[in-house]
């Protein structure tokens, strides 16, 4: 593990200032990662203060361990997903019988990234694989580029890469992907981001801001993960958990994830939900949590220049009334 490994952790001063970590209180990190959200927490609400961390990638809780090992005795970590929150908190209740905040940071971690072997970046060569759980889950990225229909193709690279030439992508796939199974290679990023440049005709990628193979990279590691999903069914566990005047900190990295956080944090601090044109009030909605950030807060120019991959990250807090 390298040492910049360690000091990856986006808007970790301004997780710790919205959560406000004191001694003796418990706190919940979705998305261990690197470990650094849950080091700050650790070290802010010692003696008796634990926190109960997901993190699905068995490698990132090897890391992690290393570097909490001051704080094993304070430290739960589950190597499940974070949908799972609900039903694990419940196993520790004891240990656990209160949560004062809770912690999402849906990026990856630079660890995940830099590593070929993942298949998550085109920047070195490696499987196509882009699994978070490369131990227990079975679908990887080549087996939908290889064996998904042209529609489901189409869909995925609209909807969750928002993708504007997705049916040319989708058909150009479906149009040369039998010679490549014939051939019995393993598909590799280096393999596939050809494989795109070939079919939009690109011959030179230094014209492009953003890479061309960046938003079909997105699509597939998000199917194979199921973030969207995910995030959808763990907010409401997350709010439910949480007391009165406990808060929930989610840090975005892309718009699809941004979008459903805001949109699920407004819906939730609602009131009344009437029509417009009604006379008076008949849903009777109470408003669960109210807004700490009306706006996303983003990281700071010198954050950036520290870690250029927090340059899209969003951070949004709501608390419980």
């Amino acid at each position: 593990m390298n040492s910049d490994y360690q000091h990856q952790s986006v808007l970790l001063e301004e997780v710790v200032q919205f959560l406000q970590p004191q001694s003796g209180q418990h706190f919940i990190d979705g998305t261990l990662g690197g470990g650094g959200h849950t080091e700050a927490l650790l070290k802010k609400n010692g003696p008796e203060g634990k926190v109960l961390a997901f993190e699905l990638d068995q490698r990132a809780i090897k890391a992690s361990e290393k570097r909490l090992k001051d704080y094993q005795d304070r430290l739960f970590i589950i190597n499940k997903s974070y949908v799972n929150l609900k039903i694990e908190l419940e196993k520790l209740h004891t240990e656990l019988p209160v949560i004062q905040g809770i912690i999402f940071d849906l990026g990856l971690s630079s660890d995940q990234l830099d590593k070929a072997d993942r298949g998550f970046s085109f920047k070195d060569d490696g499987p196509l694989d882009m699994r978070f759980d490369d131990q227990n889950q079975t679908l990887t990225a080549a087996d939908i580029v290889l064996t998904w229909s042209e529609d489901d193709l189409i869909k995925i690279f609209r909807e969750y890469g928002e993708e504007p030439k997705a049916r040319r992508l989708a058909t150009g796939i479906i149009k040369y992907r039998s010679s490549w199974i014939k051939q019995k290679q393993k598909f590799t990023t280096s393999m596939f981001v050809s494989v795109i440049l070939g079919i939009l005709h690109i011959k030179n990628t230094a014209r492009f801001k953003t890479h061309p193979a960046t938003r079909i990279f997105q699509a597939l590691r998000i199917a194979v993960n199921e973030e969207l999903t995910n995030v959808k069914e763990v907010l409401p566990q997350a709010i439910e958990i949480l007391p009165v005047g406990g808060r929930l900190v989610v840090i975005s990295f892309h718009s699809l994830e941004d979008r459903i956080v805001k949109r699920y944090f407004k819906e939730q601090a609602a009131t009344c939900i009437c029509p417009i044109d009604a006379p008076v009030c008949i849903c009777d909605k109470e408003a669960k949590v109210k807004r700490i950030t009306k706006k996303g807060i983003k990281p700071t120019e010198v954050e950036v220049k520290k870690n250029w991959r927090s340059r899209s990250a969003i951070l949004r807090v709501i608390e419980k009334i």
